[in-house]
């Protein structure tokens, strides 16, 4: 099979699944995460609660930048702030399970990537699929 058609195919393929991206993305409310903001989602995740001023002070920028951002996670669901009991004027920001999903994994992409390969193939055709799949893990 000649090189250009697997090109092809392969940017099909590609195409369908960054689709499914940005359906996940639509439907929590957030366009499109940059690799900044998963950052600041991994780190959050990793400490568990982390105040604004922790976090802006982990990546050396202001609070009122990172404030407007903690604001869109939390209209988007994916952050939640809990405020202290010992300092009302200091809140605790965590993930919530989306956030927790979105910062460990690509998982719910990759599910809904899934979901559109068995609307489109039969079951000899996802069969296949799989153990293709499987072969180029077979390299690690």
């Amino acid at each position: 099979m000649e090189k250009e058609k697997i090109r092809l195919a392969l940017n099909q393929f590609l195409k369908m699944y960054f689709l499914s991206c940005r359906e996940v993305y639509e439907e929590i409310g957030f366009g499109r995460i940059t690799n900044k903001q998963f950052t600041y989602l991994k780190d959050i995740h990793s400490k568990g609660e982390v105040t604004l001023t922790q976090l802006a002070t982990s990546f050396n920028v202001s609070k009122p930048t990172l404030n407007e951002l903690i604001h869109k996670f939390l209209d988007a669901g994916i952050v939640k702030k809990r405020k202290s009991i010992t300092d009302k004027r200091v809140s605790y920001i965590s993930l919530t399970d989306i956030g927790i999903t979105l910062a460990t994994t690509n998982i719910l992409e990759s599910q809904r990537a899934v979901d559109k390969m068995l609307e489109s193939l039969n079951e000899t055709e996802i069969e296949a699929l799989v153990e293709l799949f499987i072969k180029f893990g077979d390299d690690e």
